[in-house]
C-alpha cells in the first residue's frame, strides 16, 4: 500500500475510534481551534480558525523534529468533508532541526479552502521523511459550525 493510501487508511481508523467534540461558537464568530499530533520522531500542532463552509483561515503550524535520525519531519492537513470522506492538503511542511525539542520551524497565516464541498472535520499529520514514514494524525476538530 502507497504511503498516501495508508495515511488515508490510518486517518479512517482514526476518525473511527476518535471522540470527536462539537464546539457552538457564539453568535457571528467562531472559536480558534487547536489540534495537533505527537510521536517520538516529532511533534506538529496548528490553531486556525473556521471562515467558511468550506475554507479554513489564520492557520499557525508548528512543526518541530525530535528525531536522532537525520531524516526530518513534515506535517500537512487531514480534512474531511461534508460526506465524511478523507483527504489531505497538498503540501507538506517541514522541520529539518532534528534531534531538539526545542528548535522547530513555524508557518504562519496559512489558509486551505476547497470548492464544490464542505470542510467537516480538520487534523494534523506529523511524519517522519522516510520510505513508507511513518505518520500519525493526531485528534480531529470540533466540527465546522459553518458546515
Amino acid at each position: 500500500m502507497g504511503s498516501r493510501s495508508f495515511s488515508k487508511f490510518a486517518a479512517a481508523v482514526v476518525a473511527a475510534a476518535s471522540v470527536v467534540v462539537v464546539n457552538t461558537p457564539s453568535a457571528g464568530a467562531a472559536a480558534q481551534e487547536f489540534i495537533y499530533s505527537g510521536q517520538d520522531y516529532g511533534y506538529a500542532g496548528a490553531t486556525f480558525d473556521w471562515t467558511g463552509r468550506s475554507s479554513v483561515g489564520n492557520i499557525d503550524l508548528i512543526v518541530s523534529d525530535w528525531g536522532c535520525d537525520a531524516k526530518p519531519v513534515y506535517a500537512y492537513f487531514l480534512f474531511y468533508n461534508g460526506s465524511l470522506v478523507p483527504d489531505s492538503t497538498p503540501t507538506r511542511r517541514y522541520d529539518h532541526s532534528g534531534c531538539d525539542k526545542e528548535d522547530y520551524s513555524t508557518y504562519n497565516n496559512l489558509t486551505w479552502s476547497i470548492s464544490g464541498d464542505s470542510i467537516t472535520y480538520m487534523g494534523v499529520v506529523v511524519c517522519r521523511d522516510a520510505f513508507n514514514g511513518p505518520c500519525k494524525v493526531g485528534g480531529l476538530s470540533g466540527r465546522n459550525p459553518y458546515a
